[in-house]
């Protein structure tokens, strides 16, 4: 047993207070050259058991076999963790979400569950002027403090917006990631591969400033190829 009582009694009043509409965790996972997606499986599995199959529910795909569901999903590397409510918020995590990070998991469950991002009025509207795709790749460890904070603003943005993906990656379990991305501290945000790149657990209107950067910039490099 991965989650001991006194986890499983907090997660449970944890769920009784926030959860809302029904979550499906999607997880992509192989029994051959994956040390971490056993665990993955198991750890899955008793979140189910503590918050109901009614409320949660999980299914394990193998990319080998099910070529066409990873494809879907755009999952390329196990353990993925894909987190859908009503539709798919473009909300991943690459590898396992253990130590500090089991609690990036457990909130994104909720914040998918309620269907909604924790985000201001204000940083809402902002994000209607994106028009164009941003995928974000987040880059955490599981003992990083501020590694949580940074994952979930991350989520929230995907959540509030179509056109933004977020991908949070043990850079632990992702070495050749990290090294391609240069990750020397956590969490480093990587916005569509090398667009904009930042650093730290960043407020919520820094964070967005960021993203608008990276739009305006994404926007400004299509007018001129057009």
């Amino acid at each position: 047993m991965l989650l001991g009582l006194d986890v499983r009694s907090q997660l449970r009043d944890l769920f009784e207070k926030e959860y809302r509409e029904p979550v499906t965790i999607k997880l992509f996972s192989q029994s051959i050259g994956c040390e971490s997606c056993r665990t993955a499986e198991i750890l899955l599995r008793e979140l189910v058991e503590v918050a109901g199959e009614d409320r949660l529910k999980y299914e394990v795909y193998s990319p080998l076999v099910e070529k066409e569901e990873a494809q879907k999903y755009g999952v390329d590397r196990v353990p993925t963790i894909v987190i859908e409510g009503d539709r798919d918020y473009g909300i991943r995590y690459i590898g396992l979400p253990a130590g500090l990070e089991f609690s990036t998991l457990v909130q994104g469950i909720i914040r998918v569950s309620q269907r909604r991002a924790s985000l201001s009025q204000r940083t809402l509207e902002a994000l209607k002027e994106i028009d164009l795709p941003l995928d974000l790749k987040v880059f955490v460890t599981t003992a990083c403090g501020y590694c949580p904070s940074a994952a979930i603003t991350a989520w929230n943005f995907a959540i509030a917006s179509d056109y933004i993906r977020a991908t949070v990656i043990d850079s632990t379990e992702n070495p050749d990631l990290a090294e391609r991305f240069q990750v020397v501290g956590v969490p480093k945000i990587v916005v569509n591969d090398g667009l904009l790149e930042f650093v730290g657990a960043q407020p919520e209107d820094s964070f967005l400033g960021y993203l608008i950067s990276a739009y305006r910039k994404l926007k400004g490099e299509g007018e001129k190829a057009s």
